[in-house]
Formats: structure tokens, C-alpha cells, sequence
């Protein structure tokens, strides 16, 4: 274990060494999130929604249930024929005052676009449900009296009921925003590029220079010789988060919900990562290349899995592909825990997935893993 411990010690020093190392580590990741943190950065003031109503009703009734629907947090814009397209749309059916004078059930139709904002919709539908309790109370205190001298006979409004939102109970606890979404998102996408272009990199010209071929006359087995190189792409990874967290934590009072799980998150992925690097600095054999290759391969891994944006806001068929991506996986968990304030059990799943991911890359990079070209 020591042997291991010093192979990965010094290609970490190595590492830190290097001219350009705080420039990938800290400056152009920061720049990433101060992007991106500040483009999604949720709004403090309450959201206000837009509603067309399309008022069809041939009674006054309709009219009267508009007047409910007015209130702050909301845009009323009332028309009487459907337009082909809008964000959302309440209908009131032309005989809405005729159902309603003769007490029976009927239905008004909500349509919206499933792209459209999510808080302004919920914003929408709390109201329209708020005017239904209103003009239901009314209804209720002014009995069996004559249903055509309402609206000279009715009582003024009081609020006996009061409807409010909030999210339900087992799903999102916080929306996924600015840089509490972002620095991990930042995090996960510069693990896996930096691990790979360094650890990838690292393999290639020790193997070229012949540093591992010395290392096995020293005693070490191979076994000791690749152990030291995973635990020393483990060890990029880990620094790359570590620096990241910490510098999210001290100027963006960055959130992780619970931390022994959001490390085990962050342990499992770069060990997969680590894994992959190894893979790549066997196969390729040129500094050029790798370079290519890992910075392609990780922005596509952190587009498809959610690190830029969250995975939850694209269509079904885009967050579906992402699930090729191992940031998939850890962006997900990220969320579980962080967002949706979910324990171990919640993110089991993206742990064994990773691990799979892991197994794959690791049996790759042995199999490929050579001392000499």
C-alpha cells in the first residue's frame, strides 16, 4: 500500500506542478460558474403568470367568474374565440351560466404548453382554483333564494376558505437554480476533463518516457504500478472538487443537503473517472489527441447528463439519451440529495449505475493498461 500511495502522491504533486494547473482547476471553472450561476439564478420577487381566458359563456356568470380569477400575480387577457396558440388557456363553455343557475356539475378546460415556465403555471392554476372556492362560497352563503337576484342580493366576499401553494409532499423541496445547481454541475464536468487530459495524459508519457517500465524494477508489481496510477487520478479528481466546493461554499453559500452523501457521490464518479483515464492514456498516443478527445467527450457527457442545465427541464427523449452519460447519473443524485432532501436509499441506484460504469472502465484499463509501448 505504500508503494501505491507514493506512485499516486507523486503523479498528484506533479499535477499541482504544473503552470497551468490552477487555470483548469480553479480560474476557468470559475468562470463557468459565475456564467451559468448568475444565467440561472431563480428570481427573488414572486412569479406572475399570464392567463388567456376565452370566455364562451352566453350568461353573466362567466363574466362574474373573471372578476374571481383578478387578483396580484396574475395577467388576465380575455377573449372569446380560442387563438391557434398560446401558453396556457382557461376556456369557460358557452353554457357556464346556464349549468351553473341549474346547479350541476361542469368542467372548465385548462390547456397549456408542457414547455412553458412550470412556477408560472402552478401560479395559474392556484388562482383559478382560489376564484372556483370564492364564487363556490358566495354560492353557498347566499342558500335557495333565487339564483337570478344574485348579483343584486349576494353578500360582499369574505374569505371563509384560503387556498395556498407549495410543493408537494415527496418531490422537489427546492426548484433546481442557480449556483447550487451550477457548482455541481461544474464540478462533475471538470472532474471528468481534467481527470482525463492529466491522468490521460500522465499515462501516455510515462509509458513513452519509460518512467513505468523503471518503476517495475524497483520492485513494484504491476498490480501495485496501476494501483498507484488509479488512486493518483482519484486523488485530481478529489482536489478538483475539493477546490470547487470550497470556493462555492465561501462565496456562493453553496448548498450540498448532506454532505457525507454528496461525497460519496463525488467518490464513486471520479473513481469512474479514474478508471476512464487510464482507458484513454493507454489507447492513445498522442498529447493532441487526448486533449481532444477528453475535452469533446466530457462537455457531451455534461451536456447530455444535466450539468449544464437541469436534466428535469429538457424532453423526455434528450433526458433520455443522457443516460449514456455516467454525469447523468451523479447530476441526478446531486439533485435527490440536494434538492429533493432524499437519504441513501433514493440514490442506490445512481451509486450501482456508477459502479457499473466503473467496472467497464476498469476492466477496459486493464486490459489496455501497458508499461512499454
Amino acid at each position: 500500500m505504500k508503494k501505491i500511495w507514493h506512485i499516486a502522491s507523486l503523479d498528484l504533486k506533479l499535477t499541482v506542478r504544473d503552470r497551468a494547473f490552477f487555470f483548469w482547476f480553479l480560474v476557468f471553472p470559475m468562470f463557468f460558474i459565475l456564467l451559468f450561476g448568475n444565467l440561472y439564478k431563480s428570481n427573488p420577487s414572486p412569479t406572475k403568470a399570464s392567463l388567456l381566458i376565452v370566455n364562451q359563456d352566453k350568461g353573466k356568470w362567466g363574466s362574474y367568474f373573471v372578476e374571481k380569477l383578478q387578483s396580484p400575480g396574475i395577467e388576465l387577457n380575455v377573449q372569446t374565440s380560442p387563438p391557434e396558440k398560446t401558453i396556457r388557456m382557461l376556456i369557460i363553455a358557452p353554457d357556464f351560466s346556464e349549468k351553473l343557475a341549474a346547479k350541476t356539475a361542469q368542467e372548465l378546460e385548462l390547456k397549456k404548453d408542457p414547455q412553458a415556465n412550470l412556477e408560472a403555471g402552478a401560479v395559474a392554476e392556484t388562482k383559478i382554483v382560489q376564484a372556483i372556492v370564492r364564487l363556490l362560497s358566495e354560492l353557498i352563503l347566499y342558500g335557495d333564494r333565487d339564483i337570478n337576484d344574485f348579483f343584486t342580493a349576494h353578500a360582499p366576499f369574505n374569505e371563509l376558505v384560503r387556498v395556498v401553494t407549495r410543493l408537494p409532499k415527496d418531490t422537489v423541496a427546492t426548484i433546481p437554480t442557480g449556483f447550487d445547481h451550477v457548482i455541481p454541475g461544474t464540478m462533475v464536468q471538470f472532474i471528468m476533463m481534467m481527470v482525463l487530459i492529466y491522468g490521460g495524459v500522465s499515462v501516455m508519457e510515462d509509458r513513452k518516457k519509460g518512467v513505468m517500465g523503471r518503476i517495475l524494477f524497483s520492485a513494484t508489481s504491476i498490480g501495485e504500478l496501476f494501483g498507484g496510477k488509479l488512486l493518483g487520478r482519484m486523488l485530481m479528481g478529489l482536489l478538483q472538487a475539493a477546490i470547487l466546493l470550497i470556493t462555492g461554499k465561501l462565496f456562493f453559500h453553496l448548498r450540498l443537503g448532506s454532505i457525507p452523501l454528496s461525497g460519496l457521490i463525488i467518490l464513486v464518479f471520479t473513481l469512474a473517472m479514474a478508471c476512464l483515464s487510464i482507458f484513454v492514456g493507454s489507447v492513445l498516443h498522442k498529447e493532441e489527441v487526448i486533449v481532444g478527445v477528453s475535452v469533446l467527450a466530457s462537455n457531451m457527457f455534461a451536456a447530455l447528463g444535466g450539468c449544464w442545465w437541469p436534466a428535469e427541464i429538457v424532453p423526455p427523449t434528450f433526458r433520455a439519451l443522457g443516460m449514456v452519460s455516467p454525469a447523468y447519473w451523479a447530476m441526478d443524485a446531486f439533485h435527490q440529495v440536494i434538492f429533493f432532501g432524499k437519504g441513501f436509499a433514493a440514490i442506490v441506484p445512481n451509486l450501482l449505475i456508477l459502479l457499473a460504469f466503473t467496472a467497464v472502465f476498469m476492466v477496459l484499463a486493464l486490459r489496455f493498461f501497458k508499461v512499454r509501448d
